[in-house]
C-alpha cells in the first residue's frame, strides 16, 4: 500500500484583488451552499478576510480550519494554507 499527501490549493487574496478587474472578474465566488455570489459580495467577503489577517483563502469546500479531512491539522489562513493529509491507494478507490 503507498502512501501519499494532498494538498488542496489556495487563493492569494492581495493578488485577486490586484489582479482581477471589478466587477467583471469576481464572477468566481460561491456561498457555502453552491449558489453565486454577486461581485458586491465577493468583494465585501475578500476585504472582509482581509481585515482578519487573513492572507490566503481556501479553493476547495473541503478545506477550512477546522478541516473535515482526518490527519489535517487545518487550513491556515494566514499564508500557509493547506498543510495536507496523508492518503493512501485504498483510499483513492
Amino acid at each position: 500500500m503507498t502512501t501519499r499527501r494532498r494538498f488542496h490549493i489556495c487563493m492569494s487574496i492581495e493578488g485577486f484583488l490586484s489582479n482581477n478587474r471589478y466587477p467583471e472578474d469576481f464572477g468566481v465566488f460561491q456561498r457555502d451552499n453552491g449558489t453565486e455570489m454577486s461581485p458586491d459580495e465577493a468583494l465585501t467577503y475578500l476585504v472582509t478576510e482581509k481585515a482578519k489577517g487573513n492572507t490566503v483563502i481556501p479553493c476547495s469546500a473541503e478545506c477550512g480550519n477546522p478541516c473535515k479531512q482526518a490527519g489535517c491539522k487545518g487550513f491556515d489562513f494566514t499564508g500557509g494554507g493547506c498543510p495536507g493529509y496523508e492518503i493512501t491507494d485504498e483510499a483513492e478507490a
